[in-house]
């Protein structure tokens, strides 16, 4: 039986990255921020759309099954692009309550709201340069945080990321495809906000592969792995410490243009992060689903 999983960085789980082998990306899939990408991270591209126009809107649904300690956490978002090379969006993370007396109160609020903008500021092998990626410039804002800040210091935090992400599909011999993805960001965020803020401003490093594999022209499934360095220290928590996420995922979407996925994945977050300070999260399960309207 597979633990529940514990998720306030909800983090933890849930699925990535599904590439077509074309010369692109169709990012259609959202991330727990709302911008295209994995299940964390983001990725170079942008959702489609023609150029000098704006594309249909792509819907989003996360929800981790987030244990006995922090509650279970639901993602709904909506994400815009305009000319192929602009996205922005917004999501909106709810949350149902954990019952752990000691430790639930520090997640026990209604959620935040996340605001994000990417700009593709390179194409993939521009000039004709074909290992070169695509490479974008993109940030989050959340606003009204309540998990840790609103238990401790009796208010809503604000937190965000600015982060520059590379991402190359590599396609060998026209059967097999592999997409690599990389880049750093600037976060005082602490496991994305689901930990509420860090100490200070930090760089964190971040980086993804994933392996799509077309069946039968119809779907393309994506097994991902994806790894997010995360600042040590939580702000009015002084004790804990907080691991790297480690995340492995598959990702099934539609083969042709990736309009629609369905994504299923688990993560390694951690459990005791300090002493009496144990969230139960060994494991993480996460289910998402995206549509391009």
């Amino acid at each position: 039986m597979i633990n529940r999983i514990h998720a306030w960085h909800i983090s933890a789980a849930v699925v990535l990255a599904a590439p077509v082998f074309t010369g692109r990306m169709d990012a259609q899939a959202l991330t727990m921020d709302g911008n295209s990408g994995i299940f964390f991270q983001p990725w170079a591209d942008v959702v489609p759309s023609a150029a000098g126009k704006f594309g249909a809107p792509t819907v989003s649904f996360h929800v981790v099954d987030a244990g006995p300690v922090a509650g279970d956490y639901l993602n709904v978002g909506v994400e815009e692009g305009f000319g192929n090379w602009l996205e922005f969006g917004y999501t909106r993370s709810n949350h149902t309550d954990g019952g752990n007396p000691a430790i639930s109160p520090l997640f026990n609020f209604a959620g935040m709201d996340i605001f994000n903008v990417k700009a593709k500021v390179l194409p993939a092998n521009y000039h004709g340069h074909k290992y070169l990626p695509a490479i974008s410039l993109g940030g989050v804002l959340r606003t009204n945080d309540p998990f840790i800040s609103q238990s401790v210091a009796h208010k809503n935090a604000t937190n965000g990321d600015i982060y520059l992400v590379g991402s190359k599909l590599f396609v060998v011999g026209g059967k097999f495809a592999f997409l690599l993805t990389g880049g750093v960001r600037g976060t005082n965020a602490q496991k994305y906000g689901y930990g509420g803020n860090t100490l200070n401003w930090q760089a964190r490093a971040f980086g993804g592969i994933a392996f799509p594999i077309p069946i039968k022209k119809l779907l393309v499934i994506a097994p991902t792995f994806e790894i997010d360095q995360e600042p040590e220290k939580v702000k009015y928590v002084p004790t804990a410490t907080l691991p790297t996420d480690l995340i492995y995922a598959v990702r099934i979407s539609h083969a042709v243009d990736s309009r629609w996925s369905f994504d299923i994945g688990t993560g390694h977050i951690g459990a005791t992060l300090g002493p009496g300070i144990n969230i139960k999260v060994n494991n993480a399960i996460a289910f998402a689903a995206d549509f391009r309207l």
